[in-house]
């Protein structure tokens, strides 16, 4: 610790001789000034590494429950004064929106996020390159929305794939600011982001669909999101870029970018591949259905894995020379998603017509068999979710880019081969290649590590016989219910059984004292 020395009446010739220590004491007093002045975003540390993702897992997982509320009542209030060519032409134009939001940020927003060591320079030169890529794909997406239209044959594409041009101007604004607060942890400013953001577009997207704007609901939704929670990041974060700094640093994190982008591309392409294919061979009409059971599906994904993803990508990074700890964490994780989101989710697919006819109305029938389909895709994705956090989190891209090119090739030959069968064909085709990958995503994952396949199989031991109990009961719940109960009733009586048993399960599996917040804690990781 530096300190100034006291004052004296020493000679010129004995102060000639301190000035050495006079140079280090300045040195000291600088470096001090600039701990001081370094902004809370920089400011990371892993003492507190359990209570900061704790609490950062709450806050980021509150978030996504309060835009899933939303999402949820906008949904099925846009269901009942829409029509499904409505969603449709939506869904024509977002597939390739999408896409090329995943690599707006050029991967560097992934490369942030695992970056352990960063100053305000080096953030700086990233915002640079990402609101200039933005500007970028802007403008590339709003020349190429004529394209759109022709591949389809239906010029309503064209308008809508031109206004949403403008997300990936917000997106390039945004990415460096929203990527810092989560590398910081500090999920209670993204959290005030996600409510405002989202109440603010779900009451302009109803609002222009009760004037019978149609699709243009659709669009006005998924503009005015974005634009809000720009808006609240930018006042909460208080960061402003400041001159930027080209080192090495900031060229290993444009490296990493490139792998990132490349996985991001290669997914987004698998994932909205089957919406492509299906709007250029049936239409709208088909599209429609298959659009609305696709987003339900993704629910529990974007509810549980992402948030949580933000958070443990992060936490786990701080964690790549503790090959023990690592270990404790990840599959404490796993158990944990997994017996939260397996049993609801497979038992989904026995009910989804319940949940399709309460949540959009009965002309969406089409759209409940595709969910019965896909519903345990989601349970599976929850799981498969957390390989991803680990491949990521240790700083390789290069492998993630390697597994996700196979992930994207197997699900994309799934939904080719079930094309000829509509709609239907290309859901099973989808379900097929992800039950196919499930456990060799673990094997690849974890290859290199002290995490063996017998690990996670132990891990999700608990939540496979729940599921199993649960999918039973819902089962015989539904031949023993009679059909003349009205569909909400019957949704009420299948979540109060599913609540019944996971609550039982949980008492067996850890026991009463799952009752106390010490033990439960406890088994956070």
């Amino acid at each position: 610790m530096c300190s100034l020395p006291k004052h004296d009446s020493r000679s010129h010739a004995e102060m000639g001789r301190s000035a050495p220590h006079i140079r280090l004491m300045s040195l000291c007093i600088r470096t001090s000034d600039r701990s001081a002045e370094m902004h809370i975003l920089f400011q990371i540390s892993s003492r507190r590494l359990r209570r900061d993702a704790q609490r950062a897992s709450v806050l980021n997982l509150t978030a996504r429950g309060i835009d899933f509320f939303f999402q949820f009542v906008s949904m099925a209030i846009l269901a009942r004064l829409l029509t499904p060519a409505d969603f449709g032409v939506f869904a024509m134009a977002t597939p390739f929106v999408w896409i090329l939001m995943t690599v707006g940020d050029l991967g560097l927003a992934s490369a942030l996020l695992q970056q352990r060591d960063l100053n305000e320079g080096q953030a700086s030169a990233v915002f640079l390159v990402n609101l200039l890529a933005g500007f970028a794909f802007g403008g590339l997406f709003l020349l190429s929305s004529p394209l759109l239209g022709s591949l389809y044959g239906d010029p309503r594409v064209t308008q809508v794939a031109a206004a949403l041009s403008f997300m990936f101007v917000f997106s390039g604004f945004t990415a460096v600011q929203q990527a810092l607060l989560r590398r910081a942890l500090l999920f209670d400013a993204l959290l005030r982001a996600q409510i405002a953001s989202s109440l603010v577009s779900s009451v302009a997207a109803v609002t222009f669909a009760l004037e019978g704007a149609g699709y243009w609901a659709l669009a006005t939704r998924a503009l005015v999101d974005p634009l809000i929670y720009s808006i609240v990041v930018w006042i909460s974060a208080g960061w402003l870029p400041t001159r930027a700094q080209w080192d090495d640093t900031t060229k290993a994190l444009l490296r990493y970018g490139r792998y990132s982008i490349g996985s991001s591309l290669i997914y987004s392409v698998g994932r909205h591949a089957n919406n492509i294919l299906i709007g250029w061979r049936y239409g709208s009409a088909e599209l429609g259905p298959f659009a609305l059971a696709n987003r339900l599906f993704l629910f529990p994904v974007q509810q549980i894995s992402w948030p949580l993803g933000h958070v443990m990508v992060p936490a786990l990074s701080r964690l790549r020379d503790d090959p023990d700890r690592l270990k404790r964490w990840y599959l404490k994780l796993l158990r944990l998603v997994t017996f939260v989101s397996f049993p609801p989710l497979f038992s989904l697919a026995i009910c989804a017509d319940d949940v399709v006819y309460v949540i959009a109305g009965p002309q969406w029938g089409q759209a409940a068999d595709i969910l019965s389909l896909l519903a345990p895709v989601g349970a599976l994705q929850v799981g498969y979710a957390t390989t991803d956090w680990l491949m990521r989190s240790e700083g390789r891209a290069d492998r993630f880019f390697r597994w996700t090119a196979i992930d994207t090739a197997t699900s994309l030959l799934g939904c080719i081969l079930g094309l000829p069968w509509g709609v239907i064909g290309v859901a099973a085709g989808l379900a097929t290649a992800n039950v196919l990958l499930f456990l060799p995503s673990f094997i690849y994952a974890a290859r290199g590590k002290t995490i063996r396949l017998i690990d996670t199989l132990e891990a999700m031991l608990p939540c496979v016989v729940l599921t199993i109990l649960t999918v039973g009961a819902v089962w015989a719940l539904r031949i023993f219910v009679p059909q003349e109960w009205h569909p909400f009733a019957r949704l009420l009586a299948t979540g109060a059984l599913i609540g019944v048993i996971m609550m039982c399960g949980t008492a067996l599996v850890y026991g009463r004292s799952v009752l106390s917040r010490r033990s439960f804690r406890s088994d956070l990781p």
